[in-house]
């Protein structure tokens, strides 16, 4: 059997029909998908959810809660940590299967502990030179070159991360038509991915997710950090987006008495997620970027799964009846290859 994960960042959920994404609705026909779409892990943001569907389990567990953690000194890109505790690529690893990892964001390699893969894309997790999007990442085309020159689809196990959709979002917002427009041409380019998969697609498990919604901005910018230290409150922020992340600071109770927080959970007992109204972004904010993400409005992640291996379409089934968390994924997949994924 033959197992492909892939990602295609930001996806909206309802974007996902025959008109905006043929290829990925072609696959849905012969498979199934939950119309209600996935959910995430909170922060929903890209680097959390994907160390979930490495693992397998909640950032309380892996230790990513926002694109940059603590590292015990100060909030760091959580790519130069990694995920605490076993993978999917560890556990392939330990069974001597071949997995191949190609992503468009190259700071995946390291949030997810992919490094263990049979071989990745980009190599050591650094920017590749080839065509990039414009926040520098690499374009969904250079993606598909990737998969071609590093031989992807003769993996036991794969895993695909197509970044575009999540960039377009940020720059014009998830209901605009660039972003329609953008989203078609990355269902253009999963096609002509899935198409490399059909000599061995009775084989195959195909499962295709997106990692988080985004909302669109209407307001920029409250500095919590400021309105902690004017209530003499404690605690260190991190900003993501239309959340911020409080660490080592009071109780949900009082952070809720400020104005512009609208609610909030405690993760553990060191890290609080706040967040405010809709659209609401905290902390220093471009101009100009009109898509977010962060709080629980935009936890709905797309949830596909297509091939021809029998298993597909038991799995299809199940995912069908009943809306699958973001760290079950890694659950399904552990079962399907048979690995020893400790969660």
């Amino acid at each position: 059997m033959k197992v492909v994960f892939v990602v295609i960042d930001a996806l909206p959920n309802s974007l996902v029909s025959q008109e905006w994404t043929p290829n990925l609705w072609d696959l849905i026909t012969e498979g199934d998908w939950n119309s209600s779409g996935g959910r995430s892990v909170l922060s929903t943001a890209t680097y959390p959810n994907h160390a979930t569907f490495a693992t397998g389990r909640l950032p309380s567990s892996h230790g990513i809660f926002t694109n940059r953690v603590w590292d015990g000194d100060q909030f760091t890109i959580s790519s130069d940590v990694g995920p605490a505790g076993d993978t999917l690529f560890k556990s392939a690893k330990r069974k001597d299967l071949e997995c191949v990892t190609v992503v468009g964001d190259h700071h995946l390699i390291g949030v997810m502990g992919a490094g263990d893969s049979s071989r990745v894309w980009p190599p050591e997790g650094k920017r590749a030179d080839v065509a990039l999007d414009e926040f520098r990442y690499a374009a969904d085309t250079s993606v598909l070159d990737a998969i071609d020159a590093i031989d992807l689809v003769s993996a036991d196990f794969s895993f695909v991360h197509f970044n575009e959709p999540d960039t377009v979002c940020h720059l014009h917002g998830p209901d605009s038509e660039e972003t329609r427009f953008r989203i078609r041409q990355t269902d253009g380019v999963l096609g002509k991915f899935l198409e490399r998969l059909k000599p061995a697609w009775e084989d195959t498990v195909v499962i295709v997710v997106s990692d988080h919604d985004q909302e669109f901005v209407v307001e920029y910018g409250f500095d919590l950090a400021d309105a902690l230290n004017q209530r003499g409150l404690s605690g260190v922020v991190e900003y993501e987006g239309t959340a911020a992340l409080v660490f080592g600071g009071p109780a949900l109770t009082e952070l809720n008495l400020i104005p512009e927080i609208e609610g909030g959970v405690s993760l553990d007992e060191h890290h609080n997620l706040v967040w405010g109204k809709p659209g609401h972004v905290f902390g220093p904010w471009l101009d100009g970027l009109h898509g977010s993400h962060g709080s629980p409005r935009c936890e709905t992640q797309v949830a596909v799964v297509g091939g021809g291996h029998p298993q597909a379409k038991l799995l299809a089934g199940l995912i069908s009846k009943k809306r699958p968390m973001a760290w079950e994924w890694a659950r399904h997949i552990n079962d399907l290859l048979r690995l020893d994924l400790q969660v």
